[in-house]
């Protein structure tokens, strides 16, 4: 049994502790400790659990530990994933929802998190530290890049495409075959009918680019 903490105590790390508990109910294959979370004091009491302290308490580890993420926003989880992995300590395991649906022949990325009722469709491919909020569902032959997030009910049809650290928000819908760049964030509710370039917030029916640049 292998010590596990989750990274951020906010809604989303609550959840994700729901999964795990969904996912390990006898906590026979990991020993949670609790959360580590920079904008909360250490002791801070989180449901059954507690804030441990911040990513110091990470960095400075020295027993193996595997790292949960209970972060949404890619490009959060890509540089704490850059900070955190030069520990040789730490590791990122995988948590699926035992209520979600992986094919065998799809792939998952360390450190993926699978809310319930997601489905993940043959010869699909996940990314490192992906999330998928409930609900979520990825056409056969796909790939999200890494520190993606998707969030509740979003339709990703067969062979698409989609770049790093890209946030497709709830409830979008993107057609199949289409390419979406890396750093784009697709708006709630969203109908992705053509490629998207990198960089880019797009939102509506069809989608339109709204941001690009910096500015996304």
């Amino acid at each position: 049994m292998q010590d596990l903490v989750i990274y951020g105590a906010g809604g989303l790390g609550r959840e994700v502790g729901a999964y795990l508990r969904a996912a390990d109910p006898d906590g026979r294959k990991w020993n949670f400790l609790g959360f580590i979370d920079d904008g909360k004091p250490a002791d801070t009491r989180v449901g059954q659990a507690k804030v441990l302290g911040d990513r110091t308490r990470l960095i400075s580890r020295t027993k193996p530990t595997a790292v949960v993420m209970g972060l949404a926003a890619p490009a959060a989880k890509a540089s704490l994933y850059a900070e955190l992995s030069q520990n040789p300590h730490l590791t990122f395991p995988i948590l699926v929802h035992p209520l979600a649906h992986v094919e065998t022949s799809a792939f998952l990325g360390a450190g993926t998190v699978i809310a319930p009722y997601c489905s993940v469709s043959v010869d699909a491919a996940l990314g490192l530290c992906s999330f998928f909020n409930v609900g979520a569902q990825i056409g056969h032959d796909s790939v999200l890049g890494d520190f993606g997030s998707v969030m509740p009910h979003v339709d990703i049809s067969g062979n698409v495409t989609i770049g790093t650290r890209a946030l497709i928000g709830a409830g979008a819908k993107i057609l199949q075959g289409l390419s979406i760049g890396a750093d784009v964030t697709v708006g709630i509710g969203s109908v992705v009918l053509k490629d998207v370039p990198d960089r880019c917030t797009v939102m509506g029916y069809p989608a339109r680019v709204v941001k690009k640049g910096e500015e996304a």
